[in-house]
């Protein structure tokens, strides 16, 4: 059995804590037990690769704001069918 965390330093030092209470009390506990959070892992490093694209994500948006706006001014305006395949 192990303990799952995420990644905060405050998680290794309750680890260590805990390694030596359980010492004291002669009981086992082993401090490899402790596993970090995959998923969290992922996110962390997904929010940070993201972070370093939010120039073009910005870009991104405004290209696809503006298509839906010129495609919603015709159809209005023209009064036309707009099939997108």
């Amino acid at each position: 059995m192990g303990i799952t965390t995420d990644n905060a330093s405050n998680n290794t030092t309750f680890i260590r804590s805990l390694n030596s209470w359980a010492i004291q009390k002669d009981i086992y506990f082993d401090e490899n037990l402790h596993f970090r959070c995959f998923a969290h892992i992922i996110n962390l490093s997904v929010q940070e690769a993201l972070s370093c694209l939010s120039k073009e994500i910005s870009q991104v948006r405004l290209v696809i704001l503006l298509f839906n706006f010129f495609i919603n001014y015709y159809y209005f305006k023209y009064k036309l069918i707009i099939y997108i395949i």
